[in-house]
């Protein structure tokens, strides 16, 4: 600078260069403007280097904020948690930070010049920063106007089980786990988000992995393999998924490595122990004694004398006993003797012991993650193996899954994902056999005996009488005694699948706003079901015998041969989704942010099953008979006639989609968020003008976080955002098509002949369900996390939903089935998270849930009759009735019993009568009682959470109410057999009506419509409104921090208990309203289960 102002001074002063200087002067005006700075970046700078780590799972933290404090000077860390940091001072001091973690100082000059590897602990009383995925992007719940759940990777290995959507109950808010349908009560997958938007297409939530639709089992995913979990529940968070989205979609983001991590190593074992089932939960029984009785009074009235004329139809052995003592077989004594002994047996016993056990579960899971400079990756491997409560039944899985991310250059990603499953499954139980257990057309008679005196197994009358199956064929017939505990040395019925998911990426990152990126996904699964029934089954016996022509010489014949019956069953799925997509993500002065993706995709679904039956088959060699004759009928043992059966079929399905989709989101000054989302898909499904019009399903959002506003002073209430979205998802039902399907069936039972069945008739106008809603939501979070959570409230409605509307009768059909009707609904939903106590070593946090949900039918062309309204009422199936709940429930009028004979009384014409038939035929639409919803309308949890230094408690209650369900009770036709407790409550005298309403006992010639009338009234309606203690765990952790001398870095001893049981019951006869009335799969409660495990990380 001297020598610069020495030549300015001397070319003023001299002529000669003057000119030469004017000249240059705007040259050195730039030179002198910008001298000082040009200057300065000669003089010595100082770096501070370094990398940022998370204490908890020391992961890096990308984008951490690091400021000199001397200077000002901030800048954040990479991709890769590194940074670095020019500064003119030789010494001071920086501050790293990070949201949800507490700020960390450190001291900078020639003694700790760095590199710094920085660790940040978790900060409770800051909020964390939530990042929630739609499958097709990730971002930060706070620049998000939609409805997202998310469920971190703590929370979601909270609950001990082996499937990943159980672990789900109880801690997102609007998701309903149905427990009382069919499909609930069976350990089968039914869950709800907000309700059901469906009449009779899909009903259940999409579910995305890794950012593809899954297709395959849910049973095959391995929750040790999933991150995190985020459900979308509005049209703006789910919309882009388009004609799957209408039920909501759940995205399951797995496990995935770190750059620059060290190798990881994790361990996850556990045993799981369950009770037996509570066989003496059920009301469907009666003592042996009364149920004996019931069979004297019957047997007394001639009520089995047709069954005991044809000589071989099942009957129970009391009955056997009393047709031999009237045939003077036996004496009156030796009977009474006989059915005393039968009478205090129990079959209960026996099963408990013969044929359930104490389930034990086993999950075992190693993992391993890290990665480098140039790459990361992630390998886990799993193992559990599971045997029922069912002796004779288990299942096991083995699951690898594996994936790598290279970066060869900057800004390339390529990514390699690859997933393989086995999963097998064993059902040899009698109880899950061919029907069960049962006699005939009936059920088991309680006195049965699984085991005789000497310790055999017994035999019982499954399908025709003992004295009959003893004696037919004068000893040429293969044995015809059905034992059932020799199935479980005979049975083998096995399923295996394999499933393979390999998933290709390349992201591709220019422009320094924009990347690229390409999807590939191919899964493919094989399911094989084998009922491999060995010539020692009963099952093999009884149709081989029931086929056995004896000739006129006494010689036999077979036309099912005399060996084992294979019957199998192979599905295949395969599936391939292509996506190209291109991501927009930029910041103006740090006010203004655009982020935008805009892409399209390809996926196809191939579905295949093939069925068949091979006779005379045997497992040793592989072979069978091949010239069966199916075309011929053959006459039959005991009677009759009939061809032989033949399961040869051949299915294919193909599921075609094309898409676009696009979604765009403005951020100005980090406190208003707008929103949009767009997609259009079409496939081989939809009618031609419908993919020809190519109408978007789209949506709309907007967020204002109020707290950040110069005006917002509440200190006390430092986080507010408002958030609102409108918008549309959509539905698919693949049984309805765009053409007409038909099946090709064989075997027509009058000629033999194959046939073809009109399936679905064509539809060009065919389109997909839409769902419109608008969501309300408001966020807040008190000083210090005190109190948090958000209020939702939203409004949708159901457009163009698959129904059925009347047809002229000129068209050859009754109905046709389109897009005829229509639904809306409402529904709130609230979450408060409060810490309690958080001083010194001890915690208390409390999680509360609430979500209430209404939906009605608002439009539907058919009227049903208010006799098929009031017997197909469930909480399964849907009977639809305009201006009611979808699964509304029905219900006679009930009008008390007579005094005189307790018989029951219902309304006609509005007046008290017992013209059952009358009731029946002549209860209007209008008349029938509407009880309400049969699923809960209110439902949530309430969640408490307790800690001291290394102890953690936690305790989840759950809650379902506002709905009701319908009770069995005895029926006079059924009995014995369909006993139940209410039994010993009937009217018996005059005057008993007051103090009951169970009807009295009628004897035969029955009158059917009474029984019917009964079991339909609305006296056997009960509030299923409940509070149940779901779960409890408790664990302790090992940190190598505190036990110096511990192995591994981090040691969690923990344990779990599942279904610990109802904590309170509206309904007064102590039963559980989450079983199904309608299945005999529930007859009694979950078993309540003990888990232990470990979890280590290295």
């Amino acid at each position: 600078m001297k020598k610069l102002t020495i030549y300015l001074v001397r070319a003023m002063l001299c002529p000669k260069i003057k000119k030469q200087f004017t000249l240059a002067l705007p040259a050195l005006c730039v030179l002198l403007i910008h001298g000082n700075s040009l200057l300065a970046q000669q003089s010595p700078q100082f770096h501070i280097k370094g990398s940022v780590f998370s204490g908890e799972d020391s992961g890096i933290l990308p984008k951490a904020t690091i400021k000199n404090n001397t200077d000002g000077k901030q800048t954040i860390t990479n991709s890769a948690g590194e940074f670095q940091l020019l500064t003119a001072d030789t010494s001071g001091t920086f501050t790293v930070s990070y949201i949800g973690f507490k700020p960390l100082t450190l001291i900078y000059n020639h003694s700790h010049p760095g590199p710094f590897r920085i660790t940040l602990m978790a900060d409770e009383n800051t909020l964390r920063e939530v990042t929630v995925s739609t499958g097709y992007q990730t971002l930060p719940q706070e620049r998000a106007d939609g409805s997202f759940a998310q469920v971190d990777n703590k929370l979601l290995n909270r609950r001990v089980s082996t499937d990943i959507l159980s672990r789900l109950e109880g801690v997102v808010p609007d998701l309903l786990f149905n427990r009382n349908t069919i499909n609930g009560s069976a350990g089968q997958v039914d869950i709800s988000i907000r309700g059901q938007n469906t009449l009779f297409a899909n009903s259940q939530p999409l579910i995305v992995v890794d950012g593809f639709p899954y297709d395959g089992d849910l049973n095959n995913i391995n929750p040790n393999d999933i991150e995190s979990i985020t459900v979308l529940k509005d049209a703006s968070a789910a919309s882009i998924w388009g004609v799957r989205s209408g039920n909501g979609v759940i995205v399951l983001t797995t496990k995935k490595g770190k750059q620059n991590q060290p190798l990881a190593i994790e361990l996850n074992a556990n045993v799981t122990i369950g009770n037996k089932p509570d066989l003496y939960y059920s009301k469907n029984y009666i003592l042996s004694s009364d149920f004996i009785g019931l069979e004297q009074s019957l047997f007394n009235r001639g009520f089995y004398d047709s069954a005991l004329q044809t000589g071989y139809a099942a009957v129970s052995p009391a009955v056997q006993l009393m047709a031999e003592q009237r045939a003077g077989l036996i004496s009156a004594s030796d009977l009474s003797n006989q059915l005393n002994l039968l009478g205090q047996n129990d079959i209960r016993k026996d099963e408990s012991e013969y044929l359930y056990r104490h389930s034990v579960n086993q999950q075992y899971n190693l993992n391993l993650r890290g990665g480098g400079d140039k790459s990361d990756y992630f390998l886990s491997l799993g193992d559990d193996q599971d045997n029922s409560f069912y002796q004779g039944n288990q299942t096991g899985r083995i699951t690898i899954n594996s994936r790598l991310n290279f970066y060869p250059v900057k800004n390339l990603q390529i990514s390699v994902g690859a997933n393989y499953v086995q999963s097998t499954s064993v059902s040899n139980n009698p109880l899950t056999e061919y029907g069960g257990l049962s006699v005939g057309s009936n059920g088991l008679y309680p006195y049965a005996q699984l085991v005789n005196a000497n310790g055999t197994p017994a035999a019982i009358p499954k399908d025709y009488a003992l004295s009959y199956t003893d004696t037919v064929g004068h000893g040429k017939l293969l044995d015809w005694n059905y034992r059932p505990l020799d199935e479980f040395h005979n049975a083998d019925n096995s399923t295996k699948s394999i499933e393979n998911r390999i998933d290709l990426g390349v992201n591709y990152k220019f422009f320094k706003d924009f990347h690229a990126e390409l999807k590939y996904q191919y899964e493919h699964s094989d399911l094989t079901q084998l009922n491999n029934y060995n010539s020692n089954t009963y099952y093999a016996r009884n149709l081989i015998n029931d086929y056995t022509q004896i000739n006129p010489d006494g010689t036999l014949s077979y036309p099912i041969p005399v060996g084992g019956i294979l019957q199998q069953a192979e599905n295949g799925l395969t599936s391939q989704d292509v996506r190209g997509q291109l991501n927009f993500d930029h910041i103006w002065n740090n006010k203004h942010q655009v982020t935008a993706i805009i892409g399209s995709e390809v996926s196809s679904t191939i579905a295949s099953i093939n069925d068949y039956t091979a006779y005379g088959y045997d497992k040793g060699t592989g072979s069978s008979v091949a010239n069966i004759d199916y075309s011929d009928s053959f006459g039959l043992l005991p009677k009759g006639s009939g061809m032989i059966p033949n399961t040869l079929g051949f299915g294919k399905t193909t599921d075609n989609f094309l898409s676009y989709y696009s979604n765009a989101a403005y951020t100005y000054l980090g406190r208003y968020v707008f929103s949009l989302s767009g997609r259009i898909d079409k496939s081989n499904l939809f009618g031609v003008s419908t993919n020809q019009k190519a109408v978007p399903l789209y949506s709309a959002g907007a967020g204002w976080e109020m707290s950040k506003e110069d005006f917002y002073h509440l200190n006390w209430l430092p986080y507010l955002k408002l958030r609102a979205t409108y918008g549309y998802t959509g539905n698919i039902n693949k049984s309805a098509t765009a053409v007409t399907t038909i099946s090709q069936l064989s075997n027509n039972y009058d000629s033999g002949d194959s046939y073809d069945q009109i399936d679905n008739p064509g539809n060009p106008e065919l389109r997909w369900e839409k769902d419109r809603m608008i969501n309300l939501g408001l966020d807040y979070a008190f000083k210090n996390q005190v109190l948090s959570g958000s209020i939702e409230y939203y409004i949708k409605k159901g457009i163009d939903l698959f129904g059925n509307s009347p047809l002229p009768p000129s068209t050859g059909q009754t109905t046709f089935f389109g897009n005829t009707a229509d639904t809306k609904g409402n529904g709130l939903d609230i979450v408060i998270n409060s810490r309690n106590i958080s001083s010194g070593n001890f915690q208390w946090t409390t999680n509360f849930m609430i979500s209430h949900v209404i939906d009605i039918v608002t439009k539907y062309d058919v009227t049903a009759t208010s006799a098929n309204y009031i017997a197909f009422s469930n909480s399964s199936s849907i009977l639809p009735l305009t201006g009611k709940s979808l699964f509304g429930l029905y219900s006679y009028a009930w009008a008390g019993l007579t005094h005189n004979t307790g018989d029951p009384q219902g309304y006609l014409n509005g007046k008290v009568s017992t013209d059952y038939a009358g009731i029946i035929a002549n209860t209007s639409v209008n008349d029938m009682v509407y009880n309400g919803s049969s699923r809960p309308t209110t439902f949530g949890s309430f969640r408490n959470t307790f800690a001291y230094k290394q102890l953690s408690l936690s305790l989840n209650i759950i809650y379902k109410l506002n709905y009701y369900f319908r009770k069995t009770s005895y029926s006079s036709q059924g009995l014995p057999y369909s006993g139940n407790q209410d039994f010993y409550s009937r009217w018996q005298k005059p005057g008993d009506e007051t103090t009951t309403n169970v009807p009295s006992l009628q004897y035969p010639p029955y009158t059917t419509d009474r029984d019917l009338f009964y079991k339909y009234s609305s006296v056997l309606i009960d509030n299923g409104d409940h509070i149940r203690l779901q779960d409890i765990n408790l664990s302790y952790d090992f940190d190598r921090s505190v036990y110096k001398g511990l192995p591994f870095k981090h040691l969690q001893v923990y344990g779990y208990i599942n279904n610990v049981g109802i904590l309170w019951r509206a309904n007064h006869d102590g039963l559980d309203p989450d079983l199904s009335s309608n299945t005999t799969a529930a007859a009694y409660p979950l078993p309540r289960t003990f888990s232990l495990g470990i979890k280590a990380t290295l």
